[in-house]
């Protein structure tokens, strides 16, 4: 269970274990300390990289080899790919403090099909890369909306968004 000293906070489950996010930490000086505290990981490596000066921290904690624990600080909102960044722990990773998927494995953008994790960008490739035109096109390439069904309005009203802005060009 977390306990984060913070003025508000918030967690998710995540496939991969729990996503946090956090506001209002302003006493913590020592997030090494913290993040080991609130993560319980008082023997694990850490990579690090902090800038005291403008508030900013971003450490990840390994267990020979795969990655266990992330946390990102800053004073403005952290400019990190979280659906990416949930999906690491377990993972072999050595390159989670960018906080960005690597050249080689596309963003997927925030998931829009949860039932096959399929995301924006995803789809966005999908409509563009390979002429996909419809829902049921959209389904039969990438899977999304062939489960439950719930996103298929938002894949529905993501095609006409991008319908709409190539006639418009």
């Amino acid at each position: 269970p977390m306990a984060p000293r913070a003025d508000y906070w918030a967690r998710a489950r995540t496939r991969a274990g729990w996503r946090a996010e956090l506001a209002g930490t302003d006493e913590i000086t020592n997030w090494e300390a913290e993040a080991r505290r609130l993560f319980g990981l008082p023997d694990m490596t850490v990579q690090s990289v902090q800038d005291p000066g403008r508030g900013e921290a971003r450490l990840a904690f390994y267990d020979n080899g795969p990655l266990v624990a992330a946390l990102f600080v800053s004073r403005q909102p952290v400019a990190v790919m979280r659906d990416y960044l949930a999906a690491l722990p377990g993972e072999e990773t050595s390159d989670a403090l960018t906080g960005r998927s690597p050249a080689d494995r596309p963003d997927p953008g925030p998931i829009l099909c949860s039932c096959f994790s399929v995301g924006v960008n995803t789809i966005l490739a999908g409509i563009e890369d390979q002429g996909l035109i419809s829902v049921e096109a959209i389904g039969a390439a990438l899977q999304a909306g062939t489960n439950c069904g719930s996103c298929r309005p938002e894949i529905a009203a993501l095609l006409n968004r991008v319908q709409r802005r190539e006639a418009a060009e």
